[in-house]
């Protein structure tokens, strides 16, 4: 800020209104040589005393509107920001004042109306410039923004804040590695810069660099040892990798930094899958209790861990009324469950499998489909996949619950035949099949799965997907009709190539189909999960021997 030399004495004005003047500017000094040292409420209120000498005075406005901001009294500064511009709207600074608070409180398209203005005014200015990129950014335009990075970085190529910004565009937009590219900018500029290490990590951990994705968390925590943000971030990629210990570690630390909001409700859903996962059932209601207020939460868009936090407070309560009512027989072995979510519905549970009555041992590999177990390239679900197969004991019997995620209405493999057609229906190139391409899906899977199995005689069981059970409004019936026949279609597929390769199936289609691929009420938990009793059921009446 720059002080500014104003002449009171203005031609034609009474003694009276010249000594108001007069009294404003020097109070107007004094205000601005405290603001600059940072002494704000001592600057604050000399701006309230100008005002009230002179309502309308433009530099008062603008500068106790910017202490405002910086307090985070956001509508205080957007009326004193607007009623500055009103007054002197040719000042290009009060523009960009008036944009910053504005994309403050996201008020976007209004925000990019006062970076023009100013731009209008000083087209080349780089901060302006990045921040209305990133208000560009937040209403989805993408390509604009990217210009306004550009423009900006050609302006002042060694700014930090426009390389960051920058980078979580790409990060958005799934370009992980140039997001990457860009994290690298800013940390060849300041070193410093934890909230950089942490985004880095995320871009690294999208491209499957794992053990960098960890150091870039690491190196973050040791310049800001208590942010969450690093160390829930940590504590996820300790997770995906089977490190169970250290991601209760880490998501531990985030309960201890925050008070409330969604990064502690989430850290505390996670804390409680991996104490039910660890068999410590006891600790898991009052992580639940933290988790549960992310629920009704229409800002929170993750809806994994919303569904996550539904299926456990679920899965609770259905044990704790079945230890009522029932009681577990001895279990004689141990029947180790390896799948996504659906694999906590048989985790604990004692059933019955070839004569034996076997405990179930959940390993959980979060997300995982049956498409990224048989690609091509490796990555980290494959890598937990074959970790969990090589150390379970030769002879072991293993479920193995991968594929709903495969198979819903708006995702999967339905989905990607949907896009695939439509982007290459008229290139001449030939399509995919939706049989072959589930067919494909299936094959590549078990193929991983019997490869990375073999030679240790395991009893496989793989699981089948169960009928639909979800909230059909926004759905024609044509489009659920089109559903059920590939849940069918799936089912019965991974059935013959599962049952020819000498795995048993757990034919949970059958078991929940009421007609249609759609499922009664009576065997899910949720949207998306069976009940344990379900899975009890699948066992004593729908399992096929190959």
């Amino acid at each position: 800020m720059q002080k500014k030399k104003i002449n009171a004495a203005s031609k034609g004005l009474s003694p009276a209104k010249q000594a108001h003047t007069s009294r404003a500017t020097q109070l107007l000094q004094q205000a601005l040589a405290l603001h600059q040292t940072g002494k704000l409420l001592e600057a604050e209120a000399i701006y309230q005393q100008i005002l009230l000498i002179d309502a309308k005075h433009f530099d008062a406005l603008q500068f106790l509107g910017m202490i405002k901001r910086s307090t985070g009294e956001l509508q205080q500064a957007l009326d004193l920001l607007s009623l500055a511009a009103s007054i002197n709207p040719a000042h290009a600074i009060i523009h960009a004042s008036l944009g910053n608070v504005l994309l403050d409180l996201k008020c976007h398209a209004d925000a990019i109306a006062s970076y023009d203005r100013f731009l209008s005014a000083k087209p080349d200015f780089a901060e302006v410039l990045n921040n209305k990129a990133n208000a560009l950014s937040a209403l989805g335009r993408e390509a604009e923004a990217m210009l306004c990075y550009e423009q900006a970085l050609r302006q002042q190529p060694d700014f930090p804040d426009a390389y960051f910004n920058r980078g979580n565009l790409y990060l958005d937009m799934r370009r992980y590695a140039l997001a990457l590219n860009d994290y690298e900018q800013v940390l060849r500029v300041n070193a410093t810069h934890f909230q950089a290490w942490n985004n880095r990590g995320n871009a690294l951990l999208k491209l499957e660099r794992l053990p960098e994705a960890r150091q870039s968390y690491q190196q973050g925590l040791s310049i800001a040892p208590d942010n969450a943000e690093l160390h829930a971030c940590l504590a996820n990629a300790y997770k995906i990798t089977g490190q169970l210990n250290e991601a209760v570690e880490h998501y531990a630390k985030v309960l201890q930094l925050t008070t409330s909001g969604f990064p502690r409700q989430n850290a505390a859903l996670q804390l409680a899958i991996l104490h039910y996962v660890f068999g410590n059932p006891a600790n898991v209601d009052a992580l639940l209790q933290v988790a549960k207020d992310m629920l009704g939460n229409a800002l929170i868009k993750d809806k994994g861990s919303l569904i996550y936090c539904v299926f456990m407070l679920k899965i609770q309560a259905w044990w704790q009324s079945f230890r009522q009512q029932a009681s577990l027989p001895q279990a004689q072995g141990i029947l180790y469950v390896i799948g996504e979510s659906h694999m906590l519905s048989a985790h604990n549970l004692i059933l019955g499998y070839r004569g034996q009555h076997l405990q179930c041992n959940g390993l959980w590999i979060e997300g995982c489909t049956q498409w990224q177990i048989g690609k091509s390239e490796t990555n980290h679900y494959q890598q937990l996949m074959t970790q969990y197969l090589q150390a379970i004991p030769v002879s072991s019997s293993v479920l193995i619950t991968i594929g709903e995620i495969d198979c819903r209405i708006d995702s999967g493999i339905l989905k990607a035949s949907k896009k695939s057609t439509e982007s290459t229906g008229s290139t001449g190139f030939a399509i995919v099949s939706l049989e072959h391409r589930v067919y494909d899906t299936i094959a590549a899977f078990l193929d991983f799965i019997a490869t990375q199995a073999q030679q240790r005689q395991f009893k496989l069981i793989i699981s089948g997907v169960p009928a639909y059970h979800m909230n059909v409004s926004g759905h024609t019936e044509g489009e659920l009709q089109e559903f059920g026949q590939f849940l069918s279609l799936f089912n019965t597929s991974l059935k013959q190539q599962v049952l020819m390769r000498g795995m048993d199936f757990l034919d949970v289609f059958a078991m929940t189909d009421h007609g249609g691929g759609k499922a009664g009420q009576q065997w899910h938990i949720d949207d998306h999960h069976l009940r344990p009793d379900g899975i009890l059921e699948a066992f004593s009446h729908y399992l096929i021997a190959s």
